[in-house]
This record gives structure tokens, sequence and C-alpha cells, in this order.
């Protein structure tokens, strides 16, 4: 037997095992953050949406954020939608299968259009994606994301610390700010409907 388990330190924290995490689970260029970092956003997202009981990650990337937060909030019903082009929607399913989280996947309509009936959902979340985009693109998806959540719904936006002035000036026209901070180089925005 090895001295060495291959689950996460981080996973015996907070009670849960997903084993061989750094070889399952590809860091995806776009997102530009690692796997100890999506732990640690997973960690501080847990917080801001565990009353959902209907959530939406929106651009999942490799998916461990959301497999993380289903295994931890047992009782809500998770969606994640990407464009499939830069990341395996066959690997995170079986990564989702693996590790027993309970996520749906969907995907975008067209590039900025989500397949979800109106007021769906509990919570929206989005890490890293919404720079990635530009401003058309981040007006068009506050749009949607608007649509899909119900009233009083969350939306909580991760991303760099660069572009932290453009993301809130691009969703105040839609959203109320709740809450920001900055923490680790990351913006952490808290909308509501």
């Amino acid at each position: 037997m090895s001295m060495f388990n291959n689950t996460h330190p981080e996973f015996m924290r907070i009670g849960i095992t997903i084993e061989n995490v750094d070889t399952r689970y590809k860091p995806l260029m776009r997102m530009g953050i690692s796997i100890d970092e999506m732990i640690y956003l997973a960690r501080r997202l847990y917080p801001l949406i565990r009353d959902g009981k209907k959530i939406l990650d929106l651009a999942c990337g490799n998916g461990l954020i959301t497999v993380i937060l289903s295994r931890l909030m047992s009782d809500a019903e998770f969606h994640a939608v990407d464009d499939w082009k830069k990341v395996s929607r066959d690997d995170l399913i079986r990564n989702i299968e693996i590790d027993k989280a309970r996520i749906m996947l969907g995907e975008f309509k067209d590039q900025f259009t989500l397949s979800y009936q109106d007021t769906y959902f509990d919570s929206v979340y989005s890490v890293m994606f919404l720079s990635n985009i530009g401003k058309d693109g981040r007006v068009k998806i506050s749009d949607e994301v608007y649509r899909v959540l119900k009233e009083k719904g969350k939306f909580v936006v991760i991303d760099t610390l660069v572009f932290r002035g453009k993301i809130k000036k691009d969703l105040e026209h839609k959203f109320k700010l709740d809450w920001y901070g900055e923490e680790n180089g990351f913006s952490f925005f808290v909308w509501s409907k």
C-alpha cells in the first residue's frame, strides 16, 4: 500500500474524495487557473450559492468546480454548459460518473444563448469566462443569465482583477451588485436579479 493516497488534501478537509484529480481534470487555458485554484474557488463559491436548489455553471471548462460543489450540495440540481470546443464533453461525462456527481450537461444554443426556460435557476455562476468574451459578449450573456434566473436569483462572477472594472460596467445595467471582494488575484461579484 502506498504511503500517499490519490486524493487531494483539500478534499479530505471538506469531506469528499476525488481521486487522481490532477490526471483526470486537465487545466483549461481559457481559465488559466490550476487544479488547486479550482478547489479554492469551489470552496469560496459554496457559501455564495448553497441556498440554491437549481444552479448553473456558465462555461464550466473541465467541470471540476461543479463536481466539487455537487458533492458538497447533495440536494441541489446542477447544470453545466460550455461550447465544448476546448474541453472534452466525453471526458467530463466520464469524470462525473467516476466522482458520483449529479450534473446535467448542456450547451449554448449559439454563442451566447442558453437553452433553458425563463426563471429556471436560483443561482448562476461563472469562473474566468466573462473576461474572455468581450463587451458585446458580456452584455449578451448577462441578458441570458437575467432571463434564466428566478426573481432575486444570484449571478456570481469570479474573474481576474484586471477585468473587474469592465465586468462591473457591463453587468450593472442588468443586475444589482450585492457584494464585491478581491482575494488571491481574483475578483468576486455577487449580483442579484
